[in-house]
């Protein structure tokens, strides 16, 4: 039998997969108007303001395959939104920027996750706010280790 213990890790657990889920779902809600995805999203906000990673990069920080982080590029790059650099350091593998476009669409957007997050953290102290974000934080340190 799982002791208290566990069963509020557990539950903790349970709590940031459903809160993961439900920020997701209110993203791609806000950004279905948009026309981009909450993948597009992350792609952009790697190289908001104005970074230069290339795809390798983007894909080692935001923890997915190059192949996925190169198919939202390629779109990206359909749309307008992002441009593509020479490497000094790469021959084969193109740094990605922002085009002008992709700056004053993500500039909006994240205005918008502002306004989102400021109703979803209201009536939470600082002080559980500070708590919480160092709580995360090492979770996250100590799930990674070893990667």
């Amino acid at each position: 039998m799982p002791s208290k213990q566990q069963n509020e890790t557990y539950e903790i657990t349970w709590l940031i997969r459903r809160l993961f889920r439900a920020m997701a779902q209110n993203a791609n809600e806000r950004l279905s108007s948009l026309n981009i995805t909450a993948a597009d999203r992350a792609v952009l906000e790697f190289l908001y303001p104005d970074k230069e990673l290339a795809v390798p990069e983007i894909a080692s920080r935001y923890q997915v395959s190059r192949q996925h982080v190169q198919t939202t590029a390629n779109g990206l790059q359909q749309k307008k939104l992002l441009k593509t650099k020479p490497n000094p350091n790469h021959k084969r593998s193109s740094l990605l920027a922002l085009t002008s476009k992709g700056k004053k669409l993500f500039a909006a957007i994240r205005q918008d996750d502002a306004a989102a997050l400021a109703k979803a953290f209201t009536g939470i102290s600082r002080h559980d706010v500070k708590i919480t974000q160092n709580t995360l934080a090492l979770m996250l340190e100590r799930l990674n280790e070893g990667n």
